[in-house]
């Protein structure tokens, strides 16, 4: 870094101020947070553009879209997910935010690589052309990793830093913990789907694809909010300063 003595502002190498690259960093964020929080209404809105030829069911979660019209949109916002991941781990505080930032990454690439089991799906799927039965397999523990990643990403390393003399970032960790809280619990429903539990939902109702639409708008809000996307949570400073990774 080095100091531009006419306007007193730090210059990056690549000639870009510090200003330009928090202002590209908060853009990131917002449109990880839009897209992420669109993925499971406008797989389902843009999937009823020829349904007629969707397999029975693909509306039931975002990964039976795949085999919908809606593919395109499904596998195009995860994989733009997995690349903004990959891009933060030369952003990443730490290490721990870099190991993070690979593990959600590869959650998300095992999901659109990988595609579940569905009724009237052909018997090999997916980019390796695997048995349904392995590649379902791979698809589901995908899943669970990236969820519960998403869920420790915001609750524990979103929430780290000094916020004892900070107001706005205590109410910011509230938030956090609220967002992260409600991912885990909707975790914990999902699994539950598999048991007996939930035998009294219609097989029509599309639960999982509820459960996945309720943790992608808490993760949504999370990255909204370290967006600085609502004034009311930042702080008075956060123009003048780098953006912090916590």
């Amino acid at each position: 870094m080095k100091m531009d003595n006419l306007e007193n502002v730090c210059e990056c190498e690549c000639g870009c101020t510090e200003r330009e690259v928090k202002s590209s960093s908060l853009f990131q964020r917002k449109m990880l947070g839009i897209l992420c929080g669109l993925l499971a209404p406008a797989c389902v809105l843009l999937g009823m553009i020829g349904s007629d030829n969707n397999l029975d069911g693909w509306y039931l979660s975002i990964s039976a879209t795949y085999y919908a019209s809606s593919k395109i949109c499904m596998i195009g916002l995860l994989f733009s997910a997995a690349v903004f991941f990959l891009s933060y781990i030369f952003e990443g505080y730490d290490w721990r935010d870099k190991a993070m930032s690979i593990i959600q990454a590869a959650g998300c690439l095992g999901v659109v690589v990988f595609p579940c089991r569905t009724p009237g799906a052909p018997e090999t799927v997916g980019m390796f052309n695997l048995p349904i039965d392995i590649s379902n397999i791979v698809h589901t523990a995908s899943a669970c990793v990236l969820f519960i990643a998403f869920g420790v990403n915001i609750m524990f390393l979103f929430t780290l830093g000094h916020a004892d003399s900070n107001v706005m970032k205590r109410k910011r960790n509230r938030v956090y913990r609220i967002c992260g809280s409600v991912i885990f619990a909707f975790c914990i429903i999902q699994a539950l789907t598999a048991t007996p539990v939930f035998d009294w939902v219609p097989a029509w109702f599309p639960l999982t694809w509820l459960n996945e639409f309720v943790m992608l708008v808490a993760f949504s809000v999370a990255w909204l909010v370290k967006a600085e996307m609502f004034s009311s949570l930042n702080d008075k400073s956060d123009m003048d300063r780098k953006p912090a990774m916590r």
